[in-house]
């Protein structure tokens, strides 16, 4: 059951939200409330209320048709599920504009009124306001009827507005700011909204409708004759739109996806008070809301104590999540995050799980630990992050093991052979692991011959590699695979870097001194080991210069069937060259799901190309495969580019 406070924190939010201007949360806290309820108690009828009461400020009026609210969708799979609904359907797609909806219902051709959305049967009658606005048509020749709009407020208006308030009265955001002048009873700063429409009440489909609006003299939501088609279609314009939408003047917060077809809308009717055939796809990482029951604090290969949340399990995007990462105690002190906290969890660039905010705080603090739970050795604290000092503490060892089976991609020798191995003693350093025999796994319980003669194999393969990626599994503080594979190709080899100064390594690009003294002393430390790891290489591969992919760039991002360094070493053995970020020198981004990560967006605005996997694999022949083309989709109506958005 969900306590009652919950109820009351989404009433007072759709309150401050509708009617004051001033939201008392985020909308992605409110949104994670109203998934905690859907979770526990899909039918209570809050779920089923639209927006707010009217406040008393305006005379409140009834809607002609009630104005209800669209279901969201968060993720390209969650988008198919509901498309696949509408087979053989052609969809548009038109921004989520970030403001406030309004009616504006018209009588023998002119504007009579301008209606807040309110409750969804009754707003406030905001007419007067209405009729001072940018963009909105007073006069329909020979028009009876209504017309849904947003009343909007564009990033350049909002900075010319606040600059013109003390601070104490300035807005927080361009919704915020709508909201709040368009209820002005002076009607002071609504020359500065604009109106922008995006249905129209009568018997056309959907991109009918935007035409006779257009032809009306309106800025409509949908702004691209491209945006109408069929499945594919939308998402690569929702990708497209999701990677350029902070340029755009107006603030949006996702993309609305309709079927065209007026017919198929109405036999698939609606739910709640919201139309089954539209949805709302939003931008936001999908969150929901849970309470922070206890922490514990990992020890990584660094000596670096990463905190850990334990939640009450909640369900993101088909996942269950239990457990989230807090950062470090510069992140604890800055959510100020205690123990039984009503918190948003979300999962970042749709894989790693963690705490977004509060949305109540319960005053019980969360105890920052002074000794290493592994050694009991007393932790650094620099304010920012703890760290034990101890090199010999045993899950620092451990963590550059595994860092390193991870790295080496070595299959099927998972944690919880290494747990078994490590105890035992026959694995206490990265060496170990190329003396291990059949025996000793075979001989453990649950392990046969076939599979110990399996895992001993893999393991041997993985000495058929590059100094490179030796360098960079080795887990040396800053040295990432491009920055190993920037120091071998200055030095040439590993015998020849650990000979290099503090200066050498910090006068290369991308390098400064701080990383050249990490560098330096990760080789001190760590070189011995780091010359008999080279030592065991069977058989070094060498970057071809008449390799397929000679001359080309690649960049890896996001969950992929094998871990990153497999694919690197497929392009080192094939000539080509690996990049850790997106630069303008980079040729292919390769990207299974996450189109709207930040490098994917970054690769977009250079005109970098975006593969996936299985095309990447293509191109060097592990796998049949052509890559293919999308048809251009069919042209539909011929839309004009508002003025606004040009």
């Amino acid at each position: 059951m969900i306590e009652s406070s919950i109820f009351k924190m989404i009433i007072d939010a759709r309150e401050a939200y509708y009617n004051s201007g001033h939201p008392i949360m985020s909308d992605q806290e409110y949104d994670s409330l109203i998934e905690m309820v859907k979770a526990s108690e899909p039918d209570h009828p809050i779920l089923s209320k639209i927006g707010h009461t009217p406040s008393s400020m305006w005379k409140k009026a009834s809607h002609n048709m009630p104005m209800g609210s669209l279901e969201k969708v968060n993720t390209e799979e969650e988008f198919r599920k509901w498309a696949s609904k509408y087979p053989s359907q052609r969809f548009i797609l038109e921004y989520k504009l970030d403001g406030l909806s309004v009616s504006l219902d018209y009588k023998d051709g002119q504007l009579v009124r301008g209606v807040t959305r309110g409750d969804g049967l009754e707003g406030e009658d905001i007419t007067p306001n209405v009729l001072r606005m940018r963009d909105v048509v007073k006069t329909i020749s020979g028009f009876s009827g209504s017309i849904r709009a947003e009343i909007v407020l564009s990033k350049h208006e909002f900075n010319r507005i606040n600059m013109s308030l003390p601070e104490k009265d300035r807005y927080s955001n361009t919704r915020n700011a709508a909201a709040g002048i368009c209820r002005r009873l002076d009607g002071l700063y609504c020359d500065y909204l604009y109106v922008i429409a995006h249905d129209l009440m009568g018997p056309h489909d959907e991109d009918r409708k935007i035409v006779i609006l257009r032809d009306w003299g309106f800025m409509t939501a949908c702004s691209k004759e491209s945006w109408v088609g069929d499945i594919e279609t939308i998402i690569k314009g929702y990708n497209e739109t999701k990677a350029i939408r902070k340029s755009l003047p107006m603030d949006i917060d996702g993309m609305v996806v309709k079927v065209v077809s007026r017919d198929v809308q109405e036999k698939a009717g609606f739910t709640a008070k919201k139309p089954k055939a539209q949805t709302a796809w939003k931008f936001d990482a999908p969150s929901c809301a849970s309470t922070l029951q206890k922490t514990t604090w990992e020890l990584g290969r660094t000596g670096v104590l990463t905190p850990v949340g334990h939640i009450d399990p909640v369900t993101i995007d088909g996942s269950v999540i239990r457990k989230v990462t807090l950062h470090n105690i510069a992140e604890i002190k800055r959510l100020g995050i205690g123990i039984g906290d009503l918190v948003v969890v979300a999962k970042m660039n749709d894989v790693i799980p963690k705490i977004l905010s509060v949305i109540e705080h319960r005053n019980n603090p969360i105890d920052i630990p002074t000794l290493c739970p592994i050694c009991s050795t007393e932790l650094i604290n620099d304010d920012i992050r703890l760290m034990c000092p101890n090199d010999f503490c045993v899950a620092k060892e451990y963590n550059r093991i595994l860092h390193w089976i991870k790295s080496m991609v070595i299959d099927q020798f998972g944690e919880a052979l290494l747990d078994v191995l490590y105890e035992s003693g026959k694995v206490r350093h990265i060496k170990d692991l190329y003396a291990l025999k059949d025996l000793d796994i075979s001989s453990l319980e649950g392990w046969g011959e076939q599979s110990a003669g399996t895992i001993i194999g893999n393991i041997q393969k993985s000495l058929e590699t590059t100094e490179t990626r030796v360098l960079a599994a080795l887990g040396i503080p800053t040295i990432s695979d491009r920055t190993a594979e920037e120091l071998i190709k200055v030095f040439g080899s590993i015998k020849d870097l650990m000979g290099v100064s503090r200066d050498q390594i910090a006068s290369l690009k991308g390098f400064s001194d701080i990383s050249a003294d990490k560098i330096i002393l990760g080789l001190t430390k760590y070189g011995p080991e780091l010359i008999e790891l080279v030592q065991l290489i069977k058989k070094p591969l060498q970057q071809s210069s008449n390799g397929i992919l000679f001359g080309k760039s690649f960049c890896f991002t996001g969950a992929m069937e094998h871990p990153r360094p497999y694919y690197q070493g497929l392009v080192t053995e094939n000539g080509g060259k690996n990049l850790s970020s997106v630069t303008k020198d980079l040729n292919y981004l390769v990207c299974n799901e996450d189109k709207g990560s930040t490098k994917s967006q970054k690769a977009a605005k250079y005109g970098i190309k975006i593969i996936n996997e299985k095309e990447f694999l293509g191109m060097i022949g592990s796998m049949v495969q052509e890559l293919i083309v999308a048809p251009e989709p069919e042209k539909g109506p011929q839309f004009e580019l508002p003025s606004l958005f040009q």
